[in-house]
């Protein structure tokens, strides 16, 4: 490995250590740690000479395609995991996730609309950006021309991703820990547009937010 890869590997992993425990600081509100973070994203790259293009976020990238196939399939998983995971975790005595946190949007519409359009304007994407944007992006330049290098990112950047979820419960990180995975598929499927992941978190989250509105969780 070349002094610059060692520096520059140094760097991104010091990187990913800032984006994935600052969070959990409680330094600062969701939405406003996530302005911080992606501000710090932007001129992180630049010091490298890089966009964020780089780590697979373009805005040219948008179609709406993106917005109605990846909001169908963050749906259609999300029903795949209500009706086939959970069931599956619970029989197999695997604690549920612990979703307190958000029972204040419980039958209140003002609180869950509020908390849709700031995890769909502001959270989803930096959640994106982050993991299936940075985060793998640049774990895989550390393996190099390793031949799995695509397939062993996406599974540390899954496993990052769903520990990042601690806080939820192992009966959580470790359902997160699959959807992940799955995510990190559609990522190669639509060739690294983050937007249709974007949109497939997105509607995910409706859905399971939309549960605990309800008092289904």
């Amino acid at each position: 490995m070349t002094a610059y890869r060692v520096k520059r590997a140094t760097a991104d992993a010091a990187m990913i250590i800032l984006l994935v425990t600052f969070p959990h600081l409680g330094l600062l509100p969701m939405y406003a740690f996530s302005v911080l973070l992606l501000l710090i994203i932007w001129l992180y790259l630049k010091l490298w000479k890089e966009g964020l293009a780089e780590i697979s976020f373009r805005i040219t990238d948008f179609k709406f395609r993106c917005f109605w196939l990846g909001g169908l399939i963050g749906l259609a998983y999300a029903i795949f995991a209500w009706w086939i995971i959970r069931p599956l975790f619970d029989a197999l005595g695997f604690p549920p996730a612990d979703v307190s946190s958000f029972y204040y949007i419980r039958h209140n519409p003002f609180n869950f609309l509020v908390l849709l359009v700031i995890a769909g304007v502001l959270v989803i994407p930096f959640e994106e950006i982050v993991y299936r944007g940075f985060i793998l992006t640049r774990v895989k330049a550390m393996f190099g021309n390793y031949p799995h290098a695509f397939m062993l990112s996406g599974i540390i950047t899954s496993l990052i991703f769903a520990l990042y979820h601690y806080q939820e419960g192992w009966g959580a990180v470790t359902a997160i820990f699959i959807g992940a995975l799955f995510t990190i598929w559609l990522y190669k499927v639509f060739k690294g547009n983050l937007w249709y992941l974007i949109f497939f978190h997105f509607f995910y989250d409706v859905f399971m937010l939309g549960a605990i509105y309800l008092g289904y969780n």
